[in-house]
Order: C-alpha cells, then structure tokens, then sequence
C-alpha cells in the first residue's frame, strides 16, 4: 500500500511487437494525488508574479464608491427637500376641497328643501280641484310611489363599518349590503323605506360611485339607517329572513365586527322622494307607402302607450 508521498507504480497496458513496455498513469491514483486544478495553480502563480493590488487602482475604486454615495445622498434630500415643500400647497387644497364639498352640499339641502316646498304647493293646488274621492286615491298612490310624505310604526335597520373596515373590504358597508337589507324590508311587508333620510321609489337606485354610496343622486354616508313604515310584524318578518341572520353573523365574527342593529319604533316620518323624471313610451305612428297607402306599423300589438 503506498502512502501520501508515495506514487503508484505505473501499470503496463499494452506489449507492442517489439517487446517494449508502454506505461499509462493511473487516473484515480493522480486525481487523488493532485485533486486541485490546475487553471487555479496558474491563477496563484500569476498573482505572485503581478504583485498586490495597485494602490492607485484601491484609490480609484474607493473614490468612485464615495462619489456614487454622495450623489445618492444628494438626490435623497432633493427629493425630500420637494416633499417638504409641497406639503403646505397639498394641505391647502384639501382644505379646500373640503370647504367646496361643505359648501355644495349645503346648496344641494337648500335646494332639496326648496323642491319639497314646491311639491307640497303643487299637492295643495291640484287637491283644490279634485273631489274627496279622487284626493283619498291621489294620497294612496303618492304614499306607495314615495312622492309624499308618510308616517306610522316601523322598524329601523342601523348598519355600519367594522373597526378594520380600512384594512378589511369585507368590514364594510356596500351598495350591495344596503341592496340586501331594503330588498328583505320589502320582502316583509314595508310600505315605505327610506335610508338615511332619503326616500326610496321604484326608480330610486342605491349605487356606489366610487367609495361613496348614493341613493340616488344623493351621496350618504355610514352609519345607515334604513328606515320602513309596514305591519305590526315588520320587525319579526325581517328579523326571521336569512338577510338578517347574515347580518347577525357577519355583526358577531371577530374578524369583521359589522355594525348592525333593528329597533322597532313608534311614529316613523319618511320625507317625500323629489319628484322622479317619467319616461313615456310612444307607439311609432305608420309611415306612408311610396303609393300614398299607410304601411302597417311593425311593432307589435300592445305596444306602450
């Protein structure tokens, strides 16, 4: 057996005609014995020959890593320099903006309140030409439709924001949750519904325009109170429908912790809806024939009126 000085005697592996011996080394015995290779062994004798690092070149490198730092550096505080600078001017026009927002939604109460006004005149004046028979009619057609004033008992669903409803979209209230809560109230027996003060009509949407919801064109927001006229049993009703129960788990998990509440109440009053644009249909009158001959009308029959 040969030790780690020692090499391994050279095996012959072959006997030419001649009579000569040819020997191959050992591959295993010579990877074992010089397992380095040999690229990195130049490598090494190289950098002897060449010396240590230049110290001009040390100098160059470190110069260009301190410029490169301070031009960062510079840029960092440029920037928060214009950061600073322009937070005054940002301020300023959302304060701004607020005041116009204040101001244009006390315009639009204004007028709000003036429509109400020129409604309940129109009201009187029409009901001084009718009879008895035909105001008690108007009245009930007006109070199922929104267009007028009503009160009586009902039940008031409060619903609002979890505490994480900035981190968690689930956490808060939607034009759908609002959907869903108006469409069960109605589903138990409610005559009338309004929310947050605002009437609901047949052509009334509840919609989300951004991160704002509208009932209407008008812009609410939470808490939501959904409050509706209806039967003694509104509140069982709507208490016993899978909506309410959703709401219910969605009020106790821990995770979300939405805001919802029903109180039944005494001597609701909902305000009037403004006065809705009504869209007629008209039945196309027929067109004449190049002989003078009215062509029949393709719409079919029954057609709006």
């Amino acid at each position: 057996m040969s030790t780690g000085s020692e090499r391994e005697p050279e095996r012959p592996v072959s006997t030419p005609p001649s009579g000569q011996r040819v020997w191959q080394t050992d591959m295993l015995t010579d990877l074992f014995q010089d397992p380095l290779d040999g690229g990195y062994t130049d490598a090494a004798r190289a950098r002897r020959e060449r010396g240590p690092l230049a110290s001009s070149t040390r100098r160059t490198r470190r110069g260009f890593t301190v410029v490169v730092c301070v031009v960062i550096g510079v840029l960092l505080a440029v920037a928060y320099l214009q950061v600073i600078a322009r937070a005054p001017a940002r301020a300023t026009t959302r304060v701004e903006l607020i005041k116009d927002i204040n101001r244009r939604t006390a315009d639009t109460d204004k007028l709000d309140q003036r429509a109400e006004s020129l409604q309940d005149e129109v009201n009187g004046l029409r009901e001084r030409e009718l009879s008895d028979t035909a105001i008690s009619q108007l009245r009930e057609l007006e109070a199922a439709t929104g267009v007028r004033k009503v009160t009586g008992d009902g039940v008031v669903v409060t619903l609002s924001d979890g505490p994480n409803a900035s981190s968690e979209r689930l956490a808060r209230i939607l034009d759908l949750d609002l959907q869903l809560v108006t469409n069960a109230l109605w589903a138990a027996g409610a005559e009338a519904i309004s929310v947050n003060g605002r009437r609901l009509t047949s052509v009334t949407p509840i919609r989300t325009a951004g991160s704002a919801i509208l009932i209407g064109n008008a812009h609410i927001i939470g808490p939501y109170e959904v409050a509706a006229i209806g039967p003694s049993d509104l509140a069982d009703d709507f208490n016993d429908s899978a909506t309410a129960d959703t709401y219910r788990k969605l009020r106790d998990d821990k995770r979300l912790e939405l805001g919802f509440d029903v109180d039944e109440k005494d001597d609701l009053e909902l305000p009037a809806a403004v006065m809705p644009r009504l869209q007629f249909a008209h039945v196309p009158q027929p067109s004449p024939s190049p002989s003078g001959t009215p062509t029949p009308s393709t719409s079919p029959s029954g057609g709006g009126k």
